[in-house]
């Protein structure tokens, strides 16, 4: 399927990867997962159970998914605070999804951000802060959405 999966990858048992996917290095996904068509996950991720990453996801190294989450298509999570070339200060901070929480299409989450246990994370936003469990956030930038 022309997937690129290093040789390192633990890739858990009823797990899929859809054509063009890449995983990087020291990478584990967990069982029953979905890996979407196009999707880059780097070095040293760690995805759990049961967990749905579509199509165009970005993923930077050392990002953590926790059991059930669904992050959807064109969902870009990133890890640097100060994004210019040759940053000799460069220091990863990679998001966490915590346990079901669901981010929408297309939603962009920045270095650092905890998505909290069944937080939703609304198509498009921009989340610049941690949801907290529970929580949806909506916009650009994202905020507490109050029921």
């Amino acid at each position: 399927m022309n997937a690129v999966i290093h040789e390192s990858v633990v890739l858990g048992r009823g797990s899929v990867v859809w054509q063009f996917a890449s995983i990087l290095e020291g990478t584990v996904i967990g069982e029953d997962c979905v890996i979407g068509s196009c999707a880059w996950i780097g070095k040293n991720c760690r995805i759990g159970n049961g967990v749905h990453i579509q199509h165009g996801a970005f993923l930077p190294n050392g990002t953590v998914v926790e059991d059930n989450a669904f992050i959807g298509p064109n969902v870009t999570l990133t890890d640097d605070k100060y994004p210019v070339s040759a940053n000799r200060g460069y220091k990863a901070q990679p998001p966490v999804v915590r346990k079901n929480a669901s981010i929408g299409a297309g939603a962009t989450i920045l270095p650092g951000v905890v998505v909290g246990e069944r937080a939703m994370v609304a198509a498009g936003a921009v989340v610049t802060r941690n949801v907290i469990n529970d929580g949806l956030v909506i916009g650009v930038p994202a905020q507490m959405k109050v029921a």
